[in-house]
């Protein structure tokens, strides 16, 4: 969380982002004690700064008593950050052609911290329905999306999200980025879903300073690894190669 070496790093508003990233659509409503467990902060710690996002709006009271979720005015930084032309309007057209032509369902997403968050979805009808929806949070250890950005991101970057998996799940990222390097995406079989396969494709901006991911699956028994690894990843590489100037200016 903090930054010892950026003199311009500010621990307090480092640690307020931190509360509010604890929230998430499997944690809607949380309590001090559980927060500073989930940060690593002290409880009298998160119990001000709470009391400061209180007073800001961001955080409200939750429906039990001592619990807190996030509040309305949260809504404008999300919106904001979704605004006309960014990367992920211009993304949607082309994601809502491949969910339809084949069947599947498309993310779009981001990292953060050690998980990947998605900013834009496409689907079409499809025997499985997932429940992600924009805002969800993924795991960058096991998605297609994760993998994806790591093929994608720089190898000091790579290597210290790798250091802190272990051996079995290094070695799995491994050969999902080899196989990135011979075809140009990463197969996720049932890894991430045990019903469900996809592939992710890396999203570079000219210079490599960012990075997003893009991916597409769908369920087993639709979506085989011959479609996904065919016309599937042809369309999606595709797509991923002409969002990279949406990239360059977001």
């Amino acid at each position: 969380m903090e930054a010892e070496k950026d003199r311009q790093f500010v621990t307090a508003l480092a640690r307020g982002v931190a509360v509010l990233r604890c929230f998430t659509a499997a944690r809607p409503e949380l309590g001090t004690t559980e927060i500073a467990a989930l940060t690593g902060l002290a409880q009298s710690t998160v119990w001000r700064l709470c009391h400061t996002l209180q007073g800001m709006g961001v955080l409200v009271a939750g429906r039990d008593p001592g619990r807190l979720r996030p509040g309305y005015g949260l809504l404008s930084l999300g919106y904001a950050a979704l605004a006309k032309g960014g990367i992920a309007e211009a993304a949607q057209p082309g994601m809502q052609r491949i969910a339809d032509r084949f069947g599947v369902q498309l993310s779009l997403a981001t990292r953060q911290d050690d998980m990947m968050l998605i900013v834009a979805r496409a689907e079409a009808p499809t025997i499985l329905r997932l429940s992600f929806t924009v805002g969800a949070t993924l795991p960058i250890a096991t998605t297609a999306l994760g993998w994806a950005y790591l093929a994608g991101t720089g190898a000091a970057e790579r290597r210290a999200v790798l250091a802190r998996l272990d051996a079995a799940t290094r070695a799995e990222i491994e050969a999902a980025l080899e196989n990135h390097a011979r075809h140009g995406f990463v197969l996720n079989l049932r890894r991430a879903h045990p019903d469900v396969n996809s592939i992710g494709v890396p999203i570079v901006s000219a210079d490599g300073a960012r990075v997003m991911a893009l991916n597409c699956g769908g369920a087993v028994s639709v979506v085989t690894p011959e479609l996904l690894a065919g016309p599937v990843a042809e369309a999606v590489k595709a797509l991923a190669a002409s969002l990279s100037p949406a990239l360059d200016s977001a």
